[in-house]
C-alpha cells in the first residue's frame, strides 16, 4: 500500500487555484504533480496511469468536470469541487469520491483526502481479493444440476422470489437457492448483502453514491437500511 498518493488540480480560477494548491501542499502524504487550466491539458498526464487523486473544479472552458470524467474509462479518485451545490446528486451519481463547495477550507479538503485514500485502499484490496478468490470456486443447485462456477467470475447476485440469478461476464444463470442461503453461503468469501434483492462480491465494489452500490461495470440499488452496515465495511477495509 503506498504512502504517498500522486494527485493533480484542475482549476481555472487564479484565486481559487492559489488556495488549493496551499492546502495540497500542507499534506505531506500528497505529492502534487501538476496544476491545469482545463481538464483537456491533463488527460495525458491522467492517462499515464500514475495519478491516484484528482481535484477539479465542475464549471471550466472547453469542458466540464463531469463530462470530462463521463470520458474517462477508469478514472482515479475523484474530488470535484465548485461554487454550486446544484451538481452534486449528477456527481455523486456518477461515482466521485467527494464534492466540495468553494471557498474550500483546509479541513474540509483533508476530510476529503482522507475519503479518497480510504476508497484507494479499497481498491488496492479489491485487487488483492481479485488474485485470492482467482482459482477458488463454489457449487451452486440449478434445478437439478450442481453448477460450479468460479467466485471472481461472479458479478452479482439478484432475487428472483425464492430463487435467485447469478450474473458472470458471458451468462445469466437461474440458481434454486434463496438469497439469503446464498449470502450465508457466500459470506466467507467476502460477498456482502446491499439490498434485500442484491447479493455483490465486495471486492468487485468501487464506490457507493446515494442510492447505489457502484461496481466495475454495473450500478446495484442499494437499500436505505443496508447502507450503514457498508459504509463500515468499507471503512475497514
Amino acid at each position: 500500500m503506498s504512502s504517498l498518493y500522486n494527485c493533480v488540480l484542475i482549476e481555472d480560477n487564479p484565486i481559487d487555484t492559489k488556495i488549493i494548491e496551499g492546502h495540497l501542499r500542507k499534506l505531506p502524504h500528497l505529492r502534487l504533480l501538476s496544476v491545469f487550466e482545463n481538464p483537456i491539458d491533463s488527460i495525458q498526464t491522467i492517462h499515464a496511469g500514475e495519478v491516484d487523486i484528482i481535484f477539479m473544479d465542475i464549471e471550466m472552458p472547453e469542458m466540464s468536470g463531469i463530462t470530462f470524467l463521463n470520458s474517462l474509462d477508469t478514472p482515479p479518485q475523484v474530488i470535484l469541487i465548485s461554487n454550486h451545490v446544484n451538481y452534486s446528486m449528477e456527481a455523486f451519481e456518477i461515482g466521485v469520491t467527494d464534492y466540495i463547495q468553494k471557498p474550500v477550507s483546509f479541513e474540509r479538503l483533508l476530510k476529503a483526502v482522507s475519503r479518497a485514500i480510504n476508497g484507494i485502499n479499497i481498491q488496492e484490496k479489491s485487487l488483492r481479493e481479485l488474485i485470492t478468490l482467482k482459482d477458488q470456486h463454489i457449487f451452486l443447485k440449478s434445478g437439478r444440476e450442481l453448477l460450479k462456477f468460479n467466485l471472481n467470475d461472479i458479478l452479482y447476485i439478484e432475487a428472483l422470489a425464492s430463487f435467485t440469478k447469478v450474473f458472470t461476464p458471458d451468462k445469466t444463470t437461474i440458481i434454486s437457492e434463496s438469497i439469503s442461503e446464498l449470502q450465508e453461503k457466500l459470506a466467507p468469501y467476502s460477498f456482502i448483502r446491499v439490498h434485500k434483492s442484491y447479493l455483490v462480491p465486495q471486492n468487485k465494489i468501487v464506490g457507493i453514491s446515494t442510492k447505489n452500490v457502484i461496481l466495475e461495470k454495473n450500478k446495484i440499488p442499494m437499500g436505505l437500511s443496508y447502507r450503514e452496515e457498508i459504509e463500515k465495511i468499507l471503512e475497514n477495509i
